[in-house]
């Protein structure tokens, strides 16, 4: 199966990466059972997303991160052949942000250089501030990113998951002021905002042309009581 955008097959790749925070603070109150039960219930919304497009391959890929970013699934895989293996928080980690920016931006650098392709998606999700003991910043490597051709293009959204949540950076990764910044302070939110982000994503990605409008749908209702916000 070819990796590469912008190629002759029937179904253009659409690359769907989420980029999500296994720091120590992902421990408290439930939230890494949280975000492993909100992945595990995403799928299925997204393997429907992908047979209801008969113009997208939908390849996901995942890129876990704390002291440092850490590829779960490295190679661009088919969403109907993804089987999810839970994610465990790294204790006392860290939330190394700029350095999975980095990294994020070199796999995208593999992809082919083709106009026609559809853009990827990228949701990223996070409970803290980024840190910079790896010596690579949040800024530097937001801007590494922005200046990587798929990256600019993309289609970027952000979860913050707890009151400690910095939603500047994440509405600095977005980039768009319109595109919606959610905050899941339950992990009933968790769910269903990383279900409403992917789906919004795919349908965006997958149009036409690169970068062809942005983020109409409308996220839902805040639901449940906020417990990580009282807990922390």
């Amino acid at each position: 199966m070819s990796d590469r955008l912008g190629g002759a097959l029937a179904r253009k790749p659409l690359h769907f990466i989420f980029v999500l925070d296994v720091s120590g603070s992902m421990m408290r109150g439930g939230r890494i059972q949280a975000l492993n039960n909100a992945i595990s219930e995403v799928l299925p919304h997204l393997k429907d997303e992908a047979r209801a497009n008969p113009h997208a391959e939908m390849l996901i890929r995942v890129l876990a991160f704390a002291n440092e970013p850490r590829w779960v699934i490295e190679e661009p895989t088919p969403v109907d052949q993804i089987h999810w293996e839970r994610l465990e928080a790294v204790p006392r980690g860290f939330t190394e942000l700029g350095s999975a920016l980095v990294t994020l931006t070199d796999a995208l650098a593999t992809l082919d250089e083709g106009t026609s392709a559809y853009p990827p998606a990228i949701i990223l999700v996070s409970d803290g501030r980024p840190t910079q003991s790896s010596g690579t910043t949040f800024a530097e490597g937001l801007q590494a990113l922005l200046n990587n051709r798929w990256g600019a293009t993309a289609v970027r959204l952000a979860l913050g998951v707890g009151r400690d949540a910095d939603m500047h950076s994440l509405r600095r990764f977005i980039g768009d002021e319109d595109v919606p910044l959610l905050r899941a302070d339950n992990p009933e939110q968790l769910v269903e905002y990383i279900v409403w982000a992917s789906k919004a994503a795919s349908k965006v990605a997958s149009r036409p042309v690169v970068g062809g409008g942005g983020l109409t749908a409308v996220p839902p209702s805040p639901i449940g009581d906020p417990i990580w916000s009282t807990l922390g």
